[in-house]
C-alpha cells in the first residue's frame, strides 16, 4: 500500500472503513460466484443450443466424450496419481450411469425401422410370339421313321433358343419303354422296335401338329412341346400316359397280348434352360418314375419334383 493512500485511510473514521472493507468483500463474492455460476452453466447452455439441431447435438455429444477421455488418459499417465475410495467410487457412478444411457441410445436407434426407398418393381417382360420351328427330321431311323438321337439334339436347342429369346416355356415328354432287353429276349430282335413303333402311334394321335417325336435312345422316345405352360404340358402327358396304360399291345394283330408298359417324365422348360441341364433333370425324372411302378409319369417343373399317380 502506498504512503498516500495509507495515510487518507488512516485519516477515514472507523465505520467508513469497515463499510469499505465489507464492500470490497460481497464484490469479491459475487464476481467469484457469478463466474462459478456461468462457468457451470456454459455445457448446459451449449447442449440447449445443440438440441435444436440433432447434427449439432450428436457433435456436441462426440466433442465431449472425446475430451472426457483425453482427460481420463492424462489423469491416468500423471505420475502418483492414486485415486481415493470416494473419488473411485464417485467415477464407478458417472460410469455406470454413462454407459446405460449410451447402451440406451443406440439400442432405440438400431431397433427403428430403416426408411428405405420404396421399389419400384420392374414389369413383367411381356412374352413374345412363339417362332415356327423348321424341325430336323433328318438323320431318321431307319426302321421307326422317327428323327434319331443327333436331331432330337438339334431339335431341343433349337426349342431352348426359341423359348429363350421369346420369354416363352416349352415341354418336353420323355417316354422309356420297360424292359426293353427283356422282351428282345422273349419275343426276338425285331419285337421291341415293333412295340415302340406302337407307342409313337399312340402318342401322336395325342399332340399338336406342331409337336414332333423324335427317339433319344433305343427305348425312350422324345416328344417335344415348343410355347406350352406347365399346366397343358401336364395334361398332354396325362392324356398319352392312360393311352399306353390301356393299349392292348399285341406283335401281331391276331397274337397274344403282351404286356407293355413305359415310364414317363414331363419336363418344363423355363428360358434360360440349356439342353444338358434339361435331359439331366429328365434322366432323374425317369428313374423316380421307375421307382413308383408301372406307367407312372413324373411332373418336374424347373427344379421341384411332383409325381403324378396312375389313374
Amino acid at each position: 500500500m502506498t504512503p498516500v493512500l495509507a495515510t487518507i485511510l488512516s485519516t477515514l473514521p472507523n465505520e467508513i472503513l469497515i463499510c469499505f472493507g465489507g464492500g470490497l468483500l460481497i464484490a469479491a463474492s459475487l464476481g467469484f460466484a457469478a463466474g462459478y455460476a456461468l462457468g457451470k452453466s456454459t455445457p448446459v447452455r451449449n447442449l440447449r443450443r445443440a438440441q435444436k439441431h440433432l447434427q449439432n447435438c450428436y457433435q456436441h455429444v462426440k466433442e465431449t466424450l472425446d475430451t472426457a477421455c483425453t482427460a481420463c488418459s492424462l489423469l491416468e499417465k500423471f505420475p502418483g496419481t492414486i485415486l481415493t475410495s470416494d473419488q473411485t467410487r464417485e467415477l464407478n457412478s458417472k460410469r455406470t450411469s454413462l454407459l446405460s444411457l449410451i447402451n440406451r441410445l443406440v439400442e432405440r436407434k438400431n431397433t427403428e425401422p430403416e426408411k428405405t426407398p420404396p421399389v419400384t418393381k420392374q414389369e413383367k417382360k411381356k412374352p413374345q410370339d412363339f417362332p415356327a420351328l423348321q424341325w430336323a427330321f433328318q438323320p431318321e431311323h431307319s426302321h421307326l421313321k422317327l428323327p434319331d438321337s443327333s436331331a432330337f439334339e438339334a431339335n431341343l436347342d433349337m426349342l431352348l433358343l426359341a423359348g429363350t429369346s421369346t420369354e416363352n416355356n416349352s415341354g418336353l415328354l420323355l417316354v422309356q419303354m420297360n424292359q426293353h432287353d427283356q422282351l428282345k429276349e422273349r419275343f426276338g430282335i425285331m419285337a421291341p422296335i415293333k412295340f415302340m413303333k406302337t407307342l409313337s402311334r399312340l402318342i401322336m394321335h395325342n399332340v399338336r401338329d406342331e409337336d414332333v417325336i423324335c427317339l433319344w435312345k433305343s427305348d425312350t422316345l422324345a416328344i417335344l412341346f415348343p410355347a406350352v405352360e406347365v399346366d397343358a404340358g401336364q395334361i398332354c402327358a396325362e392324356t398319352i400316359r392312360d393311352a399306353i396304360r390301356h393299349h392292348h399291345f399285341r406283335l401281331e394283330s391276331n397274337s397274344p397280348e403282351v404286356v407293355v408298359t413305359a415310364s414317363l417324365a414331363y419336363l418344363n422348360c423355363v428360358p434360360g434352360d440349356s439342353a444338358e441341364l434339361v435331359l439331366e433333370r429328365g434322366l432323374h425324372a425317369l428313374a423316380q418314375s421307375q421307382k413308383q411302378g408301372r406307367n407312372q409319369l413324373i411332373i418336374q417343373d424347373s427344379h421341384s419334383y411332383e409325381h403324378k399317380q396312375a389313374v
